[in-house]
C-alpha cells in the first residue's frame, strides 16, 4: 500500500522517494486528555527528580494490549500538520520518505494484509511512520516524556489494529519504555526491604518445614502407643 500511495504522487516526489537516503536504522485504551507535543528541546527534560511509579508502568504495559480506538492525532507530532498541508491529500511529506524506505527494506510491505484500503488507512500510516521517525531519532530518555511515550503507543496499537506489519516497532518501543521508566528515581529501600522479607520467608518456610515433618512422623502413632515399632 505505501508504495502504491506514494506512486500516486508527483514524479519529482517520487523520484526523492526511490532515491536510496542512508539512515540510522531503529532497529541495531482509554480516553486520555488531549496531550501536548512533548519531543523536549531541553537537557533539562526527565530530570525533574520524578520517582518511580509502578502503576505508571503497569497501565502503560496493559494498555500497549488492549484493544480500545486511540485518540492520537496529527497535532501530536511536531509539524507534521503543518507538512501535511504542503502535500496532496493521501500523500506523504517528503520528510517521511526516508522512514518509508528503511521500513520496506527491513520489514517488506507492512500494508499487504491491512483491513483498510489505502486511503482508509492513510492518517493511520502518517502516524505511525512519523512515530518511527521519532523514535529513530531519540539518543537519551531525557529527550521525551510519558506523553510522548503514550502518543508512540497508541500510534503503533492503531497500526496493529488495522493489520499493519508493525510488531517490530511494538517490540523497539517496549525497549524505549523500559529505559525511560528505568531513569526514574528508584528507593533503594525497597530492595532492603526485599531482602529482610526474603529472610523472614526463609525463617518461616523452614519452621513450616520441620512442623510437617512432625506431623508426618506423628502419623506413625495414629491410634497406637508410643512404644510402636520399637522392637519391630
Amino acid at each position: 500500500m505505501a508504495s502504491q500511495e506514494l506512486g500516486s504522487q508527483n514524479p519529482a516526489q517520487s523520484a526523492a522517494f526511490t532515491e536510496q537516503v542512508q539512515i540510522p536504522s531503529m532497529l541495531s485504551p482509554s480516553w486520555e486528555e488531549p496531550r501536548t507535543n512533548t519531543m523536549c528541546s531541553t537537557s533539562t527534560c526527565d530530570e525533574n527528580g520524578e520517582k518511580f511509579d509502578d502503576e505508571q508502568v503497569t497501565k502503560f504495559l496493559q494498555e500497549c494490549d488492549g484493544n480500545t480506538k486511540r485518540q492520537v492525532q496529527y497535532s501530536d507530532f511536531n509539524g507534521l500538520q503543518e507538512e501535511l498541508s504542503k502535500v496532496e491529500h493521501d500523500c506523504f511529506p517528503s520528510f517521511l520518505y526516508p522512514i518509508i524506505q528503511n521500513i520496506k527494506d527491513k520489514h517488506g510491505d507492512i500494508t499487504e494484509k491491512s483491513k483498510l484500503s489505502n486511503c482508509a488507512a492513510h492518517p493511520t500510516l502518517v502516524m505511525f511512520y512519523t512515530t518511527i521517525k521519532e523514535m529513530n531519532e531519540v539518543k537519551e530518555v531525557k529527550d521525551f516524556d510519558i506523553s510522548k511515550l503514550k502518543v508512540w503507543r497508541d500510534a503503533i496499537c492503531d497500526a496493529l489494529q488495522i493489520n499493519m506489519k508493525a510488531e517490530f516497532a511494538k517490540q523497539h518501543l517496549m525497549k524505549i519504555a523500559y529505559a525511560y521508566f528505568d531513569s526514574k528515581e528508584f528507593d533503594q529501600k525497597n530492595y532492603d526491604e526485599k531482602k529482610r522479607l526474603e529472610e523472614d520467608l526463609g525463617r518461616i518456610s523452614k519452621k513450616i518445614e520441620l512442623h510437617e515433618k512432625c506431623q508426618s512422623e506423628a502419623k506413625n502413632f495414629n491410634d497406637k502407643p508410643l512404644n510402636t515399632d520399637l522392637f519391630p
